[in-house]
């Protein structure tokens, strides 16, 4: 070891050591030649330099430079080596310290250079050593992370990441991948930051250091979220404005139970799971299967209907897969396309679901799970792209029960249930599909016919067992045999009134609606009348005004002379 004598003795520039009462233990020879010191030393630095203030420094723990000594042709550099107890001296030849204090002004330029670039950016930069340590980070800190600069210089990125300062450290990742990254960063506030970690290699390409620079995006997020949920009721309204606009245009809904069937229909009609409708006979179920359809992005491919309930069961299978060349005696040499390919990217609607053959339901299982089928008389199955509608007034369930239709088939077309009520639980419909059928009737047959009012009333109190395909036939029924443009109750066949249980021969007589009304309107102005002082008395009674009495009066011919009232 080196004693502190013969480290000084070579030293280029003068060293002298002292304590912070001020008194000088230590100075190498070249410091003695410019201090004229004799050793033992047992002087104060006040007596070598006066108005030195080293001793202050010593206590403050500072640095200062100096040359301001005008005895000495050198220049001097005081410090505090252990703060609170010994502070160094050090002399310089003029050439020297000029060399030095240019090097300590670039130093202190680049020093500011880098911090105001690191500030200038308004973004988060942190500096930190190959092992994580945090050397250095700017302004931005407290304001994006949420804790003091103290707080985070000295401490380890890993330590920090652990306290939940952030939620995953970039500087972990660049040092375990040695190469630039970009992430995702969530602060402790809750910030969001975009996050690029910067390797600095030594030149042996070793880590030295990683810069990382993040991007305060928190508001950006939020806007693009606040974006999205506008994005989303904007969607969300447009889909109704679209319910709304191709309701008017394909289906004569009012009733409520109607308007909600409708919607579902939209809803679901881009989505290709399986749709089941169910509903007494009459009640528009294939109506509604081509209204779903022409709501579709299917709309423009085949809508192909299988009725399976009338087809014959022995060329069902043919009929709905096709067949081979040569399959069958007699059938088409080429073979036959199916229906189902024939349904290839449109919709495929297995009408009278209930009636399909047992032995048919295995084979329409694999059609609905994979979407593919062999012909009849091939070995290699055929790829379908199609969106199925199945449809039936039968209680499938009870068949499952019955061991007649297949569980598994049962539960691949329950996917959308879709019951469809039936006519006269939805009477409020019956007025406009009865506009609707006498304008399709009229320009179809160019015979334009009304109503009278007592006849929609009829429509609307019967008892439509066949639904709205019974209303529809009746209606062009009469549109081609009524005898007259305006259709009245006495018009109606006496088939369809007799089925009320009410005598034909009397409909025209005794039970003409527009008679009863009549009799009743007379009857109560009489009772009214006979019951009343004057005849304003008696409009009081009726709630109608005494000229609309006077002329029912003489339209019914009532004698009021006989009526006990004053006039």
């Amino acid at each position: 070891m080196f004693s502190l004598q013969e480290i000084g003795k070579n030293l280029p520039f003068g060293l002298l050591l002292v304590d912070f009462k001020g008194v000088i233990h230590f100075a190498n020879p070249l410091c003695e030649k410019i201090l004229n010191l004799q050793k033992p030393y047992k002087k104060f630095i006040q007596d070598v330099l006066p108005g030195s203030n080293i001793i202050k420094l010593i206590k403050d723990g500072n640095v200062e430079i100096t040359n301001n000594f005008s005895n000495i042709d050198m220049c001097l550099w005081s410090s505090c080596l252990v703060k609170g107890k010994l502070g160094g001296v050090l002399f310089f030849e003029k050439k020297i310290y000029q060399t030095f204090i240019n090097n300590s002004t670039k130093v202190i330029e680049l020093k500011q250079e880098l911090e105001a670039i690191m500030n200038l950016s308004g973004e988060l930069v942190t500096i930190t050593n190959a092992n994580g340590m945090v050397l250095r980070v700017n302004n931005a800190c407290e304001q994006i992370l949420g804790v003091k600069e103290s707080d985070l210089v000295g401490r380890s990125a890993s330590v920090l990441e652990k306290n939940g300062v952030i939620d995953e450290s970039s500087t972990k990742h660049v040092i375990q991948d040695k190469r630039k990254i970009t992430m995702n960063q969530t602060t402790k506030s809750g910030r969001r930051l975009i996050v690029e970690g910067h390797p600095i290699f030594h030149s042996d390409g070793t880590l030295s250091k990683i810069i990382n620079i993040s991007k305060d995006v928190t508001e950006v997020s939020n806007l693009q979220k606040k974006l999205e949920e506008t994005k989303n009721i904007l969607d969300y309204f447009q889909q109704e404005l679209s319910i709304l606009q191709k309701k008017d245009q394909e289906f004569v809904v009012k009733s409520k139970s109607m308007e909600a069937i409708y919607e579902l229909s939209c809803r679901v009609a881009n989505v290709d799971a399986t749709i089941f409708l169910n509903g007494e006979t009459g009640v528009g179920k294939e109506v509604l299967a081509r209204t779903i359809h022409n709501l579709s992005n299917r709309k423009d491919a085949p809508f192909i209907k299988v009725n399976c309930g009338a087809i014959p069961e022995s060329i069902m299978e043919s009929e709905l897969f096709g067949y081979g060349k040569g399959t069958f005696t007699g059938g088409n040499k080429d073979g036959k396309k199916g229906l189902a390919l024939a349904a290839h990217k449109g919709t495929l609607f297995l009408d009278e679901i209930g009636e399909l053959p047992l032995n048919l339901q295995a084979k329409l299982l694999q059609l609905l799970q994979e979407k593919q089928f062999t012909p009849l008389g091939e070995t290699k199955p055929v790829q379908v792209d199609v969106r199925f509608i199945a449809a039936t007034n039968r209680n499938l369930e009870e068949m499952v029960r019955q061991g007649i239709f297949r569980e598994d088939l049962y539960y691949r077309l329950f996917v959308i249930p879709i019951t469809i009520p039936p006519l006269s639980q939805r009477k409020e419909d019956i007025p406009f599909l009865i506009t609707h059928f006498l304008e399709a009737f009229g320009q179809k047959y160019k015979l334009y016919k009304t109503l009278d009012k007592e006849v929609i009333q009829f429509f609307i109190d019967y008892e439509w067992k066949g639904n709205v395909r019974e209303l529809q036939n009746t209606i062009e029924r009469l549109v081609l045999t009524s005898s007259t443009k305006h259709i009245e109750l006495k018009d109606l066949p006496d088939k369809l009134v007799m089925s009320t249980g009410k005598p034909t021969g009397s409909v025209a007589k005794t039970l003409n609606l527009k008679h009863e009304v009549e009799q009743f309107e007379k009857q109560m102005i009489i009772q009214a009348l006979e019951t009343s002082s004057t005849m304003k008395e008696a409009s009081k009674k009726l709630g109608v005004d005494a000229s609309t009495i006077t002329r029912k009066v003489q339209k019914y011919n009532i004698n009021i002379a006989k009526l006990q009232f004053l006039l």
